[in-house]
């Protein structure tokens, strides 16, 4: 009983100072009006506009995990990150980006775990180290960060219900960064544009849908019909005005995998062809998403259109990666950043490992529970699926020299084909390279 009561105690107190911070939260937006004053179609700037890319930086405020026990592990062997250092992992690639000296800072959503008001108070903090040093921050939502009902405490074998954030009081917190001198704001969502350089306007697009959030998070997201009306609208005019867009959302626009809607839902956008449809005829040409947590860029064409879909790993899932952007004339050149090298020896072996051996089990639990695979060829056919996931995460996927003969052992067990299948599109790169690659926005041309 005594435990229980230090236990409840500490829970309220956490509360308290949680509510404390966001009732208090400076929403001075000065401090983030230092950057140089830049045009991104300006003839002086010769090296180039940077902008660093960051996604699914899924911070747990460490008061969360009051106590390791089963209800955390069994929370990681589900969704293995390494959420107990996602912290440290953003602090340390906060100081590498200011140290970078990049223009501007794009995060496309899962800022927090779960949603948690405290957590998203920290990366608020944090990310005013970047405002402070004149680097402006743009940031929009992911699935896990508004109204999830998932959002917990966790004391050993047991899970505490936690405040989430609700959309109205996202404006409020991330005010510095992106909302408070936001062109326009969609009424219909947490959608707004900015021009946080010059001539550049960045459309960001909430997808997410939090507001049919009852017992679990939502996955998937959809872009809703009013809001898709908005962004067109925000598209006409910054073309009228000869603006660069860059488009920003936390799901994938275009498949980055043949077949991902059908083998892996929710992690592309509702009605997605006709979507890249409508946003790539309406005149976009790029948009920078997150969500599976892999470094993979793919390409969607028609009748002398392109759009490009750049998704960007997580910084807390291995490999552990962030995007480094240059943008000069119509060239955009994208180099892969790394934040494993960045918390000390030994780190990108751990971080290696602990993806894997969590993989494993969740492979096998997958082809056993869904593909009703025998459990003694599920445990021999979990590496196969597991080393394909990490190839594709990492990006730039290369084929191993036995992939033949996995594929065959499959189909021994799986007549259908379908196993088969969803391995071979996992290590088949989609049309565009992955990590270091400049595109040509005039052309369409990635190399």
């Amino acid at each position: 009983m005594k435990a229980l009561y230090i236990f409840v105690s500490l829970f309220f107190l956490t509360l308290f100072y949680s509510c404390q911070d966001d009732l208090n939260f400076n929403n001075n937006s000065d401090e983030s009006l230092s950057l140089k004053s830049i045009s991104l179609n300006s003839k002086c700037v010769k090296d180039g506009v940077k902008i660093a890319i960051l996604s699914d930086i899924h911070v747990m405020d460490p008061s969360l995990l009051m106590k390791d026990g089963p209800a955390f592990q069994a929370y990681l062997a589900q969704d293995p990150k390494l959420l107990e250092l996602s912290l440290k992992i953003l602090q340390a690639t906060v100081n590498k980006i200011i140290a970078q000296k990049p223009d501007l800072v794009l995060i496309p959503g899962d800022l927090t775990k779960d949603g948690e008001i405290i957590s998203h108070i920290t990366v608020s903090n944090v990310l005013r180290q970047l405002t402070k040093h004149g680097i402006k921050v743009l940031v929009t939502m992911g699935n896990h960060d508004v109204n999830n009902p998932e959002s917990v405490l966790y004391f050993k074998s047991t899970t505490f219900p936690y405040p989430s954030i609700q959309a109205d009081r996202i404006p409020f917190i991330y005010s510095n960064f992106g909302f408070n001198n936001a062109i326009s704001r969609d009424p219909n969502s947490l959608s707004y544009v900015n021009e946080p350089i010059k001539d550049l306007w960045v459309i960001t697009i909430d997808a997410n849908k939090y507001y049919q959030n009852t017992t679990k998070s939502i996955v998937g997201g959809v872009i809703k019909p009013e809001t898709m009306r908005w962004v067109k609208e925000q598209l006409a005019i910054a073309l009228s005005k000869g603006k660069t867009v860059i488009g920003m959302m936390h799901h994938g626009l275009i498949e980055h995998f043949n077949g991902q809607e059908q083998i892996d839902p929710g992690y592309v956008v509702d009605d997605s062809e006709s979507s890249a449809e409508e946003l790539m005829n309406a005149g976009m040409k790029i948009i920078l998403t997150g969500h599976y947590h892999a470094n993979d860029i793919t390409k969607k064409e028609y009748n002398g259109k392109f759009i490009f879909d750049v998704e960007t790993g997580s910084t807390v899932a291995y490999p552990c990666t962030y995007r480094m952007l240059t943008i000069t004339g119509n060239k955009y050149s994208f180099e892969s950043q790394n934040t494993t090298n960045l918390m000390g020896p030994g780190f990108d072996l751990y971080a290696k490992t602990f993806l894997s051996e969590h993989l494993d089990g969740y492979f096998t639990y997958l082809l056993t529970n869904l593909y009703s695979v025998p459990a003694n060829y599920a445990q021999t056919f979990a590496p196969y699926f597991k080393a394909a996931a990490m190839a594709h995460f990492a990006g730039d996927e290369v084929m191993p020299p036995d992939l033949i003969d996995q594929i065959n052992y499959l189909n021994a067990v799986d007549k259908s084909g379908t196993l088969s299948m969803v391995l071979g599109t996992l290590w088949t790169d989609i049309n565009t390279p992955d990590n270091n690659v400049t595109i040509d926005m005039e052309t369409g041309v990635a190399q």
